[in-house]
């Protein structure tokens, strides 16, 4: 019986996991995207809007994320106190003219915590947006300053990215000992065409070593041009600071 109810919590998961997209699905949209019988979906559907994760529309009968969602991620952005960063993104965001964001890792992916509403329309400026680790400058910095193993690069997925993202864990390990050699991530032109990212390790204020967060800066690559990039670089090693003094008070 606890099998049989871990499986479907799993599986309820999964079917909640197909909205990240933020798109509005159907039953049959879903049951395709997870290989499972239009009734079995129907009935994990049913739990979640009853539960509040999901909402189903009432013109289509389709089905998109709920207000219960909202609540616990606005719980979470006071847990983790990423509203203490916002000044400093929107201060770095103005400065450079690029977009900034803080984030932190989530299983074998980068989820944006808060980004600067500064040039929203740049790209990445939804709060919940999933990067890929290998290929994003923030996935980068936050594996290359923490104890990330060459078992644990073997098993992450390298599908994700443009033809200049690295494939396999072998090149990660060589970009990541990069990353740490000069203190920053870098992500060029590898999720996509025409735009570039720094990703800085925030340290903890007290000299601990475990980074939980990093500090991103992106914007097209006219702007990260490689004269700007130690100055964006600056720039941001202050920033990160500044937001590592901040999240300690």
């Amino acid at each position: 019986m606890a099998g049989s109810g871990v499986q479907t919590v799993s599986r309820a998961l999964a079917v909640l996991g197909c909205f990240r997209g933020g798109d509005e699905l159907g039953v049959t949209d879903v049951a395709r995207a997870q290989g499972l019988a239009l009734s079995t979906t129907h009935r994990l559907l049913t739990a979640l809007v009853d539960a509040g994760f999901l909402e189903k529309t009432a013109e289509a009968s389709r089905y998109r994320l709920g207000g219960a969602l909202a609540q616990y991620g606005q719980i979470a952005y006071r847990q983790h106190r990423i509203y203490l960063t916002e000044p400093h993104l929107e201060r770095l965001a103005a400065t450079t003219g690029a977009s900034a964001s803080v984030a932190m890792r989530y299983g074998n992916e980068v989820v944006l915590l808060g980004t600067s509403r500064w040039r929203e329309a740049e790209g990445h400026a939804l709060q919940g947006v999933l990067l890929p680790l290998h290929a994003s400058a923030l996935g980068k910095a936050l594996l290359a300053f923490s104890h990330t193993g060459q078992d644990e690069l073997e098993r992450l997925p390298y599908g994700d990215g443009t033809d200049r993202a690295v494939r396999n864990a072998d090149e990660l390990a060589k970009e990541l000992a990069l990353t740490r050699e000069r203190g920053y991530g870098f992500n060029d032109e590898e999720l996509a065409a025409g735009h570039r990212t720094i990703g800085l390790p925030i340290f903890p204020a007290d000299g601990g070593a475990d980074v939980r967060f990093a500090l991103g800066i992106r914007g097209a690559t006219e702007l990260m041009s490689p004269e700007r990039i130690p100055f964006l670089v600056d720039l941001g090693r202050s920033t990160a600071r500044d937001i590592s003094v901040a999240l300690a008070q």
